[in-house]
């Protein structure tokens, strides 16, 4: 576990993407305040990279051709004494189209039957956001489906000494 800034772990993780997705002429979206990117956090930068990764490969796998892609993320502060903070982040990526089917839905939350190589690699990443003292959550709306992925993790304040 390590120091790191969200603005290089979510640019390791889309950038991981980006052959696949402009092969498919997916447009992606991100769309990150400032702010948000400059804050330093604690906590296994590789694995959060890692998930955000599947996720998003998962998303464009299941976008059409010319579809979009959208990325957001937030993140809330919850103090814990004087000198410590949690950081609460959620990250929703949003894709265009059909949606992930619901077989490999269930590999994810591990109630499927056989699992694919895709199923597993998100049944790896829900437990690791599990770890992270999150969860992952799947919405499907007409013409488009969101992952939402939430973790907690120590938000390291600027001003130390």
């Amino acid at each position: 576990m390590m120091e790191f800034e969200l603005q290089d772990v979510l640019a390791a993780s889309i950038s991981q993407v980006m052959m696949k997705s402009n092969g498919k002429g997916i447009t992606v979206v991100d769309n990150l305040a400032q702010n948000l990117l400059s804050e330093t956090l604690y906590g296994d930068s590789l694995r959060l990279q890692q998930v955000l990764a599947d996720f998003l490969l998962v998303s464009v796998n299941f976008t059409p051709s010319g579809g979009q892609l959208g990325v957001v993320a937030s993140l809330t502060k919850d103090s814990l004494g004087q000198s410590v903070q949690l950081g609460h982040l959620e990250f929703r990526i949003t894709h265009t189209g059909g949606g992930v089917p619901e077989a490999l839905l269930s590999q994810m939350f591990g109630t499927g039957a056989e699992a694919s190589e895709e199923g597993i690699s998100l049944l790896i990443s829900r437990k690791l956001v599990r770890l992270m003292n999150g969860d992952v959550q799947y919405l499907r709306e007409a013409g488009r489906s969101t992952f939402i992925i939430s973790v907690e993790l120590a938000v390291v304040e600027k001003n130390r000494a």
